[in-house]
């Protein structure tokens, strides 16, 4: 979905407060008018749902690039506000351009300005919780 349809999401995040809803892409904000993201308010709106995650991708990653914005003023905001056990990587593969590897390289620099534990839970723990068939799955591939 994109920002028009955050009305609706909002919505949907409340009639359905136990159900954990995952925003894919981060809504696809413009981010290029840079700090304090003002064409991204909507997204940000969305931060007193604790039952809605983001996804970060590389095309949040580029965008975060893009005009004034950066890595560095965009990427620990958004973690300020959600908190980065409610955020997750995804590499959107194969649908962006690149390999696996590549695209993963390109988001971990990415997200390099936020704190070790951070990038953890982004490229990790959060999709750990989210879907925990995951563990398992981890542990039987061992």
């Amino acid at each position: 979905m994109t920002v028009k349809a955050i009305p609706q999401l909002m919505g949907m995040l409340e009639r359905f407060p136990k159900e954990s809803v995952i925003l894919d892409h981060l809504a696809k904000p413009t981010l290029s008018d840079g700090p304090p993201y003002a064409a991204a308010v909507g997204v940000f709106r969305l931060a007193r749902y604790n039952n809605l995650y983001l996804k970060v991708t590389p095309r949040t990653v580029a965008e975060a690039r893009n005009g004034k914005a950066t890595p560095a003023s965009f990427f620990p905001l958004l973690v300020s506000e959600f908190g980065a056990s409610r955020i997750a990587w995804g590499s959107n593969f194969p649908a962006s351009e690149g390999t696996l590897s590549e695209l993963l390289k390109a988001s971990q620099e990415g997200l390099s300005v936020l704190s070790a534990e951070d990038r953890e839970w982004i490229f990790s723990k959060t999709a750990l919780t989210l879907y925990p068939a995951l563990t398992s799955q981890a542990v039987t591939a061992k």
